[in-house]
C-alpha cells in the first residue's frame, strides 16, 4: 500500500501536520510544521514537542544543535562549578573528542540514544574504549543539566550501552633497597637529591610533592599535610602553574615523618635560605620551588629523576611514581595492614594499595620456598 503523504520537497515526500505553539505580543497565533515519513510520525514528533513547551522549555528549544548547546555549557555554565584543572581537561575532551563528534549537528532535541551509541562506536574507531567512558562522563555531566534546565524532557544517554574497559593492573615500579640507599646517600651528599628521598619516604604523587609549602609540615607532631596538588595548565592562553585541590577527597591526609627524614628536611630548608633570597608571606614558601623559586613543573622534576637514576646506575623504577611504590612496598615489608597503608598514600580505592601488596607478598613467597631447598644440601 502506497505511504500516504501532503508534502514534496526536491523529490521526495512528507507528511506534514501544523500546530499552535504560542501567541505573538499582538495576539496573532504561532505555528509550527513538524515532519514525518508517516502522518503517524509527523504527529508523534509534534506531539513530545507540545508535551516538552508543558514543562517550561522555551518555544525555540529544538533549533539547538548539540555541538552550540554543549559548548555554552560547558563555558558559561559548568566552568564556573569546577575547579580549573578539572574545567581544562574538560575543554581538551571537547575540543578533541566531542566538538566534530557526529552528533555536533544534529538537533539537541531530536538526539536519541541509538544516535549516541552510533557516535560512541564510531569514536572507538578513533580513540581508546577508557576515552569513549570520559566522553560518557562529560555527556552525562551535560544531560543532567539539560534536564534540570527544562530544555530536554527525556534523557538519551540512559539507553547507552558502553564499551567494556580490560581492568587496570597496578604494576609495582619501586626502587630495589640497593637503589634506595644509592638515593639516601645521594641526598646526604648533596642535599638538592633531597625531595626524591622525601617522595619515597612519604608516598606524595609528584603535584602533591611540588604544591608543599612550609607550613604543611608539623614539626612538633612530625606530619606532612597533603591538601592540594599543583599542575600546568594552560590559563588565558598561557602555561602556568595551577594550585588545586588533591585529586580525589581521599587524597586529603597527613604522613608522618621519620626522623631521619626531618633531619635532611632541616638541611634542606637551610640549603634553600642559603641558596636563595626567598620571600614570604606570613611565614609561608614554596617547599620544593624550581631554581627561580616558583612552583616546580612535574615534567621537568621527572626529568631531573631520570638523568640522577643514570647517574646513580639505577635502571629500574626510573618514574616518580616509582618512588611513590617504593614507600608502599616498604610499608608492606614492614606489616603495616593495607588499610592504613592505603589511608597513607591517599588511594580512594584500596584494591590499587592490595595489587602493590600482592608483588610484595608474591616475592615473600619466593624467598620462604627457596629456603625448602636446604632440604637437598
Amino acid at each position: 500500500m502506497p505511504r500516504k503523504t501532503n508534502f514534496s520537497v526536491n523529490g521526495s515526500e512528507y507528511f506534514r501536520v501544523t500546530a499552535t505553539i504560542g501567541k505573538k505580543p499582538d495576539g496573532k497565533p504561532i505555528r509550527k510544521q513538524f515532519y514525518g515519513v508517516s502522518k503517524k510520525d509527523a504527529e508523534n514528533k509534534r506531539d513530545e514537542y507540545l508535551s516538552g513547551l508543558k514543562q517550561g522549555l522555551a518555544i525555540d528549544y529544538d533549533k539547538a544543535t548539540f555541538a552550540n548547546a554543549f559548548e555554552h555549557w560547558l563555558e558559561h555554565v559548568h566552568r564556573s562549578s569546577v575547579s580549573i584543572s578539572t574545567y581544562t581537561g574538560y575543554k581538551a575532551f571537547h575540543r578533541l573528542h566531542i566538538a566534530s563528534c557526529e552528533l555536533a549537528g544534529m538537533r539537541l532535541a531530536e538526539i536519541r540514544g541509538a544516535n549516541i551509541q552510533a557516535c560512541f562506536n564510531a569514536m572507538l574507531e578513533r580513540i581508546s574504549a577508557s576515552n569513549v567512558r570520559r566522553v560518557y562522563k562529560i555527556m552525562r555531566i551535560f544531560f543532567r543539566y539539560c534536564l534540570k534546565a527544562d530544555i530536554l524532557v527525556k534523557n538519551p544517554l540512559l539507553s547507552v550501552e558502553l564499551p567494556k574497559v580490560p581492568e587496570k593492573v597496578e604494576v609495582n615500579t619501586a626502587l630495589s633497597d640497593a637503589d634506595v640507599q644509592k638515593l639516601i646517600a645521594a641526598a646526604q651528599e648533596d642535599i638538592k637529591i633531597f625531595p626524591f628521598v622525601f617522595c619515597a619516604f612519604t608516598g606524595l604523587r609528584s603535584g602533591e610533592l611540588l604544591a608543599l609549602t612550609y607550613k604543611d609540615i608539623d614539626f612538633k607532631d612530625a606530619m606532612v599535610t597533603v591538601n592540594k596538588t599543583v599542575k600546568r595548565l594552560k590559563v588565558n592562553g598561557e602555561y602556568q602553574p595551577v594550585v588545586s585541590d588533591t585529586k580525589t577527597v581521599g587524597s586529603i591526609r597527613r604522613v608522618p615523618l621519620l626522623a631521619e627524614i626531618r633531619g635532611l628536611l632541616n638541611k634542606y630548608i637551610a640549603y634553600l635560605g642559603d641558596r636563595t633570597k626567598i620571600v614570604t608571606m606570613n611565614g609561608d614558601f614554596i617547599l620544593f620551588p624550581s631554581d627561580t623559586d616558583e612552583y616546580r613543573y612535574c615534567a621537568e622534576f621527572l626529568r631531573a629523576f631520570k638523568r640522577l637514576c643514570e647517574r646513580l646506575d639505577i635502571t629500574q623504577g626510573c618514574t616518580v611514581h616509582s618512588l611513590r611504590h617504593t614507600f608502599c612496598t616498604i610499608l608492606a615489608r614492614q606489616g603495616v595492614s593495607i588499610l592504613d597503608a592505603s589511608r597513607l598514600m591517599g588511594h580512594t580505592n584500596i584494591n590499587i594499595t592490595a595489587q602493590i601488596y600482592s608483588h610484595v607478598s608474591d616475592h615473600e613467597k619466593k624467598s620462604a620456598v627457596e629456603k625448602l631447598s636446604a632440604y637437598f644440601n
